[in-house]
């Protein structure tokens, strides 16, 4: 598609919501539409389309897409809304946003890659350059490549896997010559991401094989992946996003241990840290098992960075519950939390549970748990205290201090003094601190 004069071109704006996929996704959108003619604006009073990259894990992220709606529509009435994602998904809720001021399309997750061809069927025009993946990452200096969607887990309080459908993997090759093409651009991290990240491979070797929390010869699935891509020339790492617990294997821990490449850096979600709540979560561990996992792996990697999410006020959750989970988050000591509270999505199991926890009660656990939380991080940082860290700097400094900032391979963000040179890069430190996070509620 060709528009010769700039100013005829049409113009979007992408907002989004949510995980490290809907991030994927977006930037391929984006790069999907500058290929066919559009232009992007920063302005919301001036752009065509303002599109939304939506998140429904809980009801506050589909609050907030309503109010970005509702905010882009009084600040250009002329504007056309498409609402893009896990919200725009279920019937019952394209309904209700199909009736909301200025909304002209709802694309589902299956259809962001025909994006141009949806936005330009109005006036006839066609889109000529459909491609799939990403050469870029826009304002980032870690790319994060999606490797896998859906999930065939069935968590109780969840509707990701309801918008996601079941677990489905890219083809390795395509991976392989997307990260290729992300490092010759730059980019010093690869963040492997998906929706249920360590079932990458499942589908394209064996679909009956079970996940599980020991194993030889899985060479064909996630860490095989690592493997290959760690291969690739110049000097970067490669990070994993959240991984299940009952896929991280043998061969995962040996891969973090054994690759100078890929971060000592585990994110796997907990949930609760009572075995009668993981049950009714319907999550497929207890915590004998996580914790059997945490033992593994920092018995192989020293100072192995550890983080987790925790999900409180699930129905069923008494206070002895609360306070076996909050002995169990200080057993584990992991090195940071992400805090979450219960929201009821209808469509889901959960949905149906009876609770019994007021939200002021579930606020004051939320409120616990983020201290812990801030207590632990600060601790797990002060242990690299006066060593050198290999540090991803930032393309951007510090707001509150001026310094430049970046993380660790062990996920601790740090403020270092030093020249804008060093932005976007791979440097060893020798004098830092602990920049420590204060966002830690989602």
């Amino acid at each position: 598609m060709n528009f010769p004069d700039k100013s005829a071109r049409p113009t979007f704006t992408i907002k989004t919501l949510g995980c490290k996929v809907n991030q994927y996704e977006s930037q391929a959108m984006r790069e999907s539409l500058l290929r066919n003619g559009f232009s992007e604006e920063i302005g919301e009073e001036k752009t065509d389309f303002f599109i939304i990259n939506s998140c429904t894990v809980t009801g506050k992220a589909d609050r907030d897409t309503r109010n970005l709606i509702r905010h882009f529509h009084r600040r250009n009435p002329k504007g056309k809304i498409v609402v893009a994602g896990c919200y725009a998904e279920l019937d019952s809720d394209r309904e209700m946003l199909a009736n909301m001021p200025g909304v002209i399309h709802l694309v589902r997750n299956r259809e962001k890659g025909r994006i141009t061809e949806i936005l330009t069927t109005d006036d006839g025009r066609q889109a000529t350059d459909e491609k799939s993946g990403i050469t870029d990452f826009k304002d980032r200096n870690r790319a994060f490549v999606k490797i896998q969607d859906g999930c065939d887990y069935r968590c109780s309080y969840c509707k990701v896997s309801i918008v996601r459908g079941p677990s489905r993997s890219r083809g390795l090759e395509e991976i392989v010559k997307e990260v290729r093409c992300l490092i010759e651009k730059g980019f010093k991290e690869i963040v492997l991401t998906g929706v249920c990240l360590g079932a990458w491979g499942k589908d394209l070797t064996d679909p009956n094989q079970p996940p599980r929390l020991t194993g030889v010869g899985w060479e064909s699935g996630l860490a095989g992946l690592i493997k290959k891509l760690s291969r690739l020339e110049d000097k970067f790492r490669i990070r994993l996003s959240s991984i299940e617990p009952g896929y991280v294997i043998d061969e995962i821990i040996g891969m973090l241990r054994n690759n100078a490449k890929v971060c000592k850096h585990l994110h796997m979600p907990l949930q609760s840290g009572d075995d009668r709540v993981l049950k009714l979560m319907n999550r497929p561990y207890t915590t004998g098992k996580f914790t059997q996992l945490v033992k593994k792996a920092r018995k192989h990697i020293p100072d192995m960075a550890i983080t987790t999410d925790v999900l409180l006020g699930f129905p069923g959750e008494d206070n002895k519950s609360f306070q076996r989970t909050e002995k169990f988050i200080k057993d584990i000591r992991p090195s940071r939390i992400h805090v979450f509270s219960y929201s009821k999505r209808e469509g889901t199991a959960a949905a149906k549970f009876k609770s019994y926890t007021d939200k002021k009660e579930v606020r004051e656990r939320v409120n616990i748990i983020t201290d812990l939380g801030k207590r632990l991080q600060a601790d797990f940082a002060k242990r690299f205290a006066g060593k050198p860290q290999e540090v991803l700097i930032e393309s951007q400094r510090d707001r509150s201090t001026g310094l430049l900032t970046g993380y660790t391979d062990r996920y601790v963000r740090v403020l270092t003094d030093g020249p804008d040179s060093l932005k976007s890069c791979l440097v060893s430190v020798r004098s830092w601190s602990p920049r420590l996070d204060n966002r830690q509620i989602i």
